[in-house]
């Protein structure tokens, strides 16, 4: 098994941007008790709201056991870039933690402990910003 590394570690592959998920808050006055059917035509009533149309900055992040890697343009390929030759994602998993098949996606799982996460740090990180809105 190679070395493990702290996610953020200068050199080796380009990190991808982190990024970390947020509680999102229920507006006042939201409604959310609509249902849709299936089709097509159920999904053509809906309505976009208000605030949503309004909002003109929002946030989207998501996370996920890549993140603990944190290699290449796009992390959300970790899991199947490291596992194919000739690829920077591969590479670097061999440098950094072993051949593929001594060392998989699997056993990052357990690195994967968001110890150092503060949603409420992150709210207002966002809220500073001016985001409007925050998908996870």
């Amino acid at each position: 098994m190679g070395a493990q590394r702290e996610p953020l570690q200068k050199g080796g592959c380009p990190p991808d941007i982190i990024s970390t998920p947020v509680l999102a808050r229920k507006k006042k006055g939201m409604k959310m008790n609509r249902t849709y059917e299936p089709t097509w035509e159920s999904l053509r009533t809906h309505t976009t709201p208000k605030w949503f149309q309004d909002a003109k900055f929002g946030i989207y992040t998501h996370w996920g056991v890549y993140s603990v890697p944190a290699c290449g343009p796009n992390g959300t390929w970790y899991p199947y870039n490291m596992y194919r030759e000739g690829t920077e994602q591969h590479e670097y998993h061999v440098k950094t933690y072993g051949p593929p098949s001594e060392f998989g996606y699997k056993d990052f799982i357990p690195m994967f402990t968001a110890e150092k996460f503060d949603a409420a740090e992150w709210a207002e990180l966002f809220k500073k910003a001016g985001a409007q809105l925050t998908v996870e």
